[in-house]
């Protein structure tokens, strides 16, 4: 066998690894752990078999190479995936604002003027739109932080009032 061919068997089983890991997300949504993870390695198992049998060798060394390169294909992607899912999340910020149908009772609320909300955009886009508004992490905080400061997430915008929330995922 020449080093072509055997090259040619490896990228087969590198693309088994890539393979495995869209393929079992295709198959497996909404399976979720520990279950998804069996299943990918059952798709990763048949997919390495076919590629055993498709490429006809059976050496040790060659089969513990190919393993090697597949499973370490697949384990890659699916821990960058997971590390960027995990960032996305940690990063996943939002600001509500629930229009209130009366004063509150304990008057204990902010009167926020054209000029503040002006200076905090994200406050002001949940007012106007009544739906949580995603915003980066720094205006996330900049804008709790406002608020926490003059001590109530209850705000009065106009002759409305409002009950600002905070949500992180």
């Amino acid at each position: 066998m020449n080093k072509t061919t055997t090259r040619n068997k490896y990228l087969m089983f590198f693309a088994i690894g890539i393979i495995s890991f869209y393929l079992s997300g295709y198959i497996l949504r909404g399976i979720h752990p520990p279950q998804s993870i069996y299943l990918m390695l059952l798709v990763y198992w048949i997919l390495f078999g076919i590629g055993i049998l498709v490429c006809k060798e059976r050496s040790r060394g060659f089969v513990a190479k190919a393993f090697a390169i597949s499973f370490a294909a697949m384990f890659l992607i699916s821990i960058a995936f997971f590390a960027w899912g995990a960032y996305n999340h940690i990063n996943s910020k939002a600001i509500g604002a629930d229009l209130l149908q009366s004063a509150p009772d304990d008057l204990n609320f902010v009167v926020l003027t054209e000029e503040e909300l002006n200076e905090y955009p994200a406050i002001r886009e949940a007012i106007t739109s009544q739906q949580f508004v995603e915003v980066k992490p720094d205006e996330w905080q900049r804008s709790k932080d406002f608020l926490s400061e003059k001590s109530s997430h209850t705000v009065k915008f106009g002759d409305r009032y409002y009950d600002i929330g905070f949500i992180t995922a």
